[in-house]
């Protein structure tokens, strides 16, 4: 029986080191993304003095959605709904413009959510990853106590 207690620890303390491994990819992977979509919308240099939100250029979730959701609003104000315009009218480039740069600001928006998801999810590993290791750490121990 001590024997396959030190063999279960040994087991439980690999997968817990793999889920902390893991957990740290993760964490590096969310930080690394997060800092190329902050990077790229600064590159942009897109400003919005309409709203005490936004500060400098928009370079967070937040502001992105508050920039999307103002260039949606001005767009149907103005233009109506894509899909019901005459395509000979004018505007069309105008709003396929528009719609360009709120999509673009809502898959920002996304990337970040996503970052966010991946980051949480790393911890959740490394958190995992040490209590599965220190169990079987435990497992371990205890089959090597059992011999003596």
């Amino acid at each position: 029986m001590t024997t396959v207690n030190r063999n279960l620890g040994k087991v439980v303390l690999f997968l817990g080191m793999v889920a902390l491994v893991i957990g740290v990819v993760f964490i590096v992977q969310g930080v690394v993304k997060n800092n190329m979509i902050t990077e790229a919308m600064q590159m942009e240099q897109i400003t919005y003095g309409g709203s005490e939100e936004i500060e400098g250029f928009i370079d967070t979730a937040a502001e992105a959605k508050l920039m999307a959701g103002v260039l949606m609003e001005h767009r149907m104000e103005d233009y109506g709904v894509y899909s019901q315009l005459d395509r000979e009218d004018p505007n069309r480039a105008t709003i396929l413009k528009a719609m360009t740069m709120e999509n673009s600001l809502n898959l920002a928006q996304m990337g970040f959510g996503m970052v966010t998801v991946v980051v949480v999810s790393g911890i959740f590993m490394v958190i995992m990853g040490i209590a599965v290791s220190g169990t079987g750490l435990v497992l371990y121990r205890i089959g090597g106590i059992s011999q003596s």
